[in-house]
């Protein structure tokens, strides 16, 4: 079926300026971008009324692996004009699976109902095309799930027998289409790696001529050291494509830490690296409650922390060392997000210290008691970003917008998202519209550039043979309406998504 798109100002992802134009579509692909077009010439016509017609908008850093098989409709992402995202961030994929690293990620994902079987990059893919999702989907290596495959995930240094099972298994992922590596340097067991096991996988990335995503070891007090370690590796590894998920500056005592770092990415860029970056336009993170647990506990997998747990003593000295190790007024801004804990699993959106005074407890005995019930799925929002700082970082021309979450459905069957989930692409525009950016050079970060840096050559460009995946929307009214208290809230001013010729989201 040929549809016509009329009546619209195109942003084509390329930097073109903003201009009027007819676009015709040939079932998944665009067959011609012209001033006009009659509509004879199509089987539909589309009247934009004078609204913004771009490519799909890319989300570069997404965690939609799994969630994306159990309710493959993926509507907070669509219903904010996103068309493909890029998952296996932070250092975790759904493959490459083995008896190694398998109950452990089945346990972490339980809430999706899925059945991971599958051992590779091209089974999840398959896995994955089999539930029509409606998101387009691609997949970096991460390199927790790669380094659990070889040797689980426990704290040791691997053999050399170990790395070059890691690297030949990461060749394979790589050669199968997977776009790059990922990095998780914060969680178990990435922490554990060396730099120079990281570079060793970084020369497979480069001689694939493929990208390198890190969350770094630290975005707080060792930022820059983190920075520096990255460089220092991508340098060593002749690595030239390097992405740093999420920049920030985390807690109030770094935010003076972005000049440096900024200065850091400039010298990496000015030595040949290609360094990018992405953000999503909150200053709240999500990620794991389990995260900031201290000592031991801090370096145990879930399904090891849910065992020690189980043990009253130990849940005690846990919660002792939890309460030493932060400031009274540190509660106030951890705000539960999701949990399987029957007790809590209507409280998303409060903060620790509320629900805790609710429930006599003091918040460290109530973190402990959350992560003994569920410690792979409790997630929490962490206050303890600049907004100054997050201006300046969204300014960047090499950053780009990632939501940092998974896809879910309208309800949350499935999990309780960050606001981010559903209003990371419309937040992203509006903050930077209402800065002054001209709408296409916002529009070129969100699909062309992003196309580019992840070598998705197909995507982020409206021209003829391209893939007609598109997002409209209205520059005056888009928006986020998502909030911590009603975070499945679809955005504002996002009239449709196409993917592959197909309408998967009206307004």
């Amino acid at each position: 079926m040929k549809t016509l798109f009329r009546n619209l100002w195109l942003a084509d992802g390329a930097l073109s300026p903003l201009r009027r134009a007819a676009v015709l579509v040939d079932g998944e692909r665009i067959l011609g971008v012209e001033p006009e077009i009659t509509a004879s010439a199509a089987d539909r016509t589309v009247e934009l009324r004078g609204r913004i017609l771009a490519p799909g908008f890319l989300d570069v850093h997404g965690h939609s692996d799994l969630s994306l098989m159990a309710r493959p409709e993926g509507f907070g992402k669509v219903s904010q004009g996103i068309s493909c995202e890029i998952m296996g961030n932070c250092g975790l994929s759904a493959f490459p699976l083995s008896r190694e690293n398998r109950e452990h990620l089945e346990e972490l994902w339980a809430q999706y109902g899925t059945a991971l079987d599958w051992e590779d990059f091209s089974g999840w893919r398959a896995a994955l095309r089999n539930r029509s999702a409606r998101l387009r989907a691609e997949a970096l290596v991460g390199h927790n799930t790669l380094r659990a495959a070889v040797a689980g995930y426990e704290n040791e240094t691997l053999s050399s027998v170990q790395l070059e099972t890691m690297k030949q298994l990461l060749a394979r992922e790589l050669d199968a289409g997977a776009p790059g590596l990922s990095t998780g340097l914060l969680y178990v067991p990435g922490k554990f790696a060396p730099p120079g096991e990281v570079v060793e996988l970084m020369r497979v990335v480069a001689a694939h001529d493929k990208i390198y995503a890190t969350h770094l070891r630290s975005e707080g007090n060792e930022l820059l050291e983190s920075l520096d370690e990255t460089i220092e590796c991508a340098l060593r590894a002749g690595l030239k494509k390097v992405h740093i998920s999420h920049f920030k500056t985390a807690g109030c005592a770094n935010w003076g830490k972005l000049d440096g770092a900024l200065e850091r990415l400039e010298s990496a860029r000015a030595a040949g690296i290609r360094i990018t970056v992405d953000r999503y336009p909150w200053t709240e993170s999500m990620t794991q409650l389990s995260v900031i647990l201290p000592g031991k506990a801090g370096d145990l997998d879930d399904s090891s922390l849910a065992r020690l747990l189980a043990n009253a003593e130990e849940r005690q000295r846990v919660a002792a060392e939890l309460a030493a190790s932060r400031p009274a007024d540190y509660w106030a801004g951890v705000t539960l997000v999701s949990t399987r804990c029957a007790k809590f699993r209507g409280d998303g959106g409060g903060t620790i210290a509320a629900l805790a005074e609710r429930e006599q407890l003091s918040p460290a005995e109530l973190v402990v008691d959350l992560l003994a019930a569920d410690a792979a799925g409790t997630t929490a929002a962490f206050r303890g970003m600049s907004e100054e700082n997050l201006r300046r970082i969204l300014s960047l021309p090499f950053c780009m917008m990632g939501s940092d979450e998974s896809a879910r459905p309208a309800d949350d069957s499935i999990g309780r998202s960050h606001p981010r989930g559903f209003g990371s692409a419309a937040r992203f525009l509006r903050r930077l519209l209402d800065a002054g950016s001209p709408i296409e050079a916002v529009v070129h970060r969100m699909t062309g550039l992003a196309a580019e840096t992840f070598g998705l050559p197909e995507l982020g460009r409206i021209e003829p043979g391209k893939t007609a995946d598109f997002a409209a929307f209205d520059p005056e009214e888009v928006d986020a309406t998502a909030d911590f208290a009603n975070p499945h809230s679809p955005a504002a001013g996002v009239l449709f998504t196409m993917v592959g010729g197909e309408f998967v989201y009206r307004a």
